[in-house]
Formats: structure tokens, C-alpha cells, sequence
């Protein structure tokens, strides 16, 4: 196994693309209610969290761990594209991967609407296992989203 590397999952949503698209904008303020343990939290550092430049900071839990830390910049948006860029960086991450990018994309195929999550990384060293539990943090957040933005309908 290599230093580098790069996870990718797709996955259907019953939200409109727009909205689903718009929740990821704005998931800082979403994050709890997506993932609504009370162990997972947002706070603002930098900026409105929203734009390019916003710091976001986040408290969370992976599969048997206690609650760790990481911080989030928002790289870009991409409103015709429906996509996002975040560098994750400091807490529990900072601490393996001197690389970690997360890329999302909100998209409608074949009549259904889907959300695709990439992750780009590169381990500190070989012992650290690839990030599959954040691969699984982010279905999870994905799947909450989705059922926040369909029931709030």
C-alpha cells in the first residue's frame, strides 16, 4: 500500500439536486442535524462557513472511537457544477495524513439524483490504514442530509 491515495463513493438522494447541493453550502450549520448523536458538532472559525476561505471546525465520532476533532477550509464552490472542495486539516486528521481533500459533486443521471464524495490523501506512514471510516462518516452524513432536506419538505 502506498502513502497516497484516493476513495470515491456515489450515491442516489431523494433530494432535488439544488437543495442537496445548497445543504453541503451550508453543512456546517447542518451537520448536527444530519447527524443528530449530540456528539457531532460545527463551529464557525473563519469567514461565514459558507464561502471560500471559511474555517469550520468539527467534533465527531468514527466507529469505535471517543470524539475527535478536526478542522474543514472551504476551497471552492462551484455553483454550474454543483460541486465543492474542502482541505481538511489539524484535530484527529493533522495527526496522519498530511494530505486529506474531500471533493463533492451533486448531480442528476438517468433521472435520478445522486451525490459522488472523493476523498485525496496521503498517509504520514505505511501503518496508518486508508480513511474507509471517514469514507463511512461521510455516507452516514450524506444519508442524514438526505432525509433532513426530504422531511423538511
Amino acid at each position: 500500500m502506498g502513502l497516497v491515495g484516493n476513495l470515491m463513493m456515489e450515491m442516489e438522494i431523494k433530494s432535488p439536486v439544488e437543495e442537496f447541493f445548497h445543504g453541503w453550502i451550508d453543512h456546517a450549520t447542518l451537520f448536527s442535524k444530519a447527524l443528530p448523536d449530540g456528539l457531532h458538532k460545527s463551529e464557525v472559525h473563519e469567514g461565514d462557513g459558507k464561502s471560500p476561505g471559511s474555517i469550520n471546525s468539527y467534533s465527531y465520532v468514527l466507529k469505535g472511537d471517543a470524539a475527535l476533532t478536526t478542522k474543514a477550509r472551504v476551497e471552492d464552490i462551484d455553483e454550474e457544477n454543483k460541486s465543492l472542495k474542502f482541505e481538511v486539516f489539524d484535530g484527529h486528521i493533522g495527526e496522519i495524513y498530511s494530505k486529506f481533500k474531500a471533493y463533492v459533486q451533486i448531480f442528476a443521471k438517468d433521472g435520478k439524483n445522486f451525490v459522488k464524495f472523493t476523498l485525496e490523501y496521503e498517509k504520514l506512514n505505511e501503518e496508518i490504514p486508508e480513511p474507509i471510516n471517514y469514507m463511512e462518516l461521510a455516507a452516514k452524513f450524506n444519508k442524514g442530509m438526505d432525509a433532513h432536506l426530504v422531511q423538511a419538505k
